[in-house]
């Protein structure tokens, strides 16, 4: 996942509890994203057959890989966090290596980087399927109206 790097300075400041608490922040998040990637999965099955009709298969088609790409991506951000909280565990019990804690404080921040783009994409990844679901939605109901 490459994307452009801010540069968080406060993070140097930050107390080991503190990122802690920011990585569970990011693990939560990552999780909902997980069960609305589920819902997401679902209902594109459920309205499959509309879609078809509307003739927007092709751009639901872009979604459904969109949507697959984000699900690896975020096994990858998942697998990354619950490894960084870990060694956070691991650099609290060795405190008298402060050059782990500064290569730990550069991890954080890439994390935190990563998870802030993933979320953007995932943001508009998901606007955009509801557009398409509610389009279909609205010729199926026109559908059955004029029918």
């Amino acid at each position: 996942m490459k994307n452009k790097a801010h540069n968080y300075r406060y993070i140097e400041w930050k107390t080991p509890d503190e990122m802690h608490f920011s990585s569970l922040q990011w693990k939560s998040e990552l999780s909902f994203i997980k069960d609305e990637h589920r819902f997401f999965e679902d209902m594109l099955k459920e309205y499959t057959l509309p879609i078809i009709e509307s003739q927007l298969f092709t751009r639901v088609k872009e979604l459904i890989n969109q949507l697959d790409l984000s699900v690896k991506d975020l096994k990858v951000l998942e697998k990354r966090v619950s490894e960084h909280i870990n060694r956070l565990r691991n650099l609290l019990d060795d405190v008298d290596e402060p050059k782990e804690g500064r290569v730990y404080r550069k991890e954080h921040k890439e994390i935190l980087n990563d998870v802030t783009h993933f979320s953007r994409q995932y943001k508009r990844l998901k606007k955009e399927i509801f557009e398409i679901i509610s389009k279909v939605m609205k010729q199926q109901k026109q559908k059955r109206l004029l029918a």
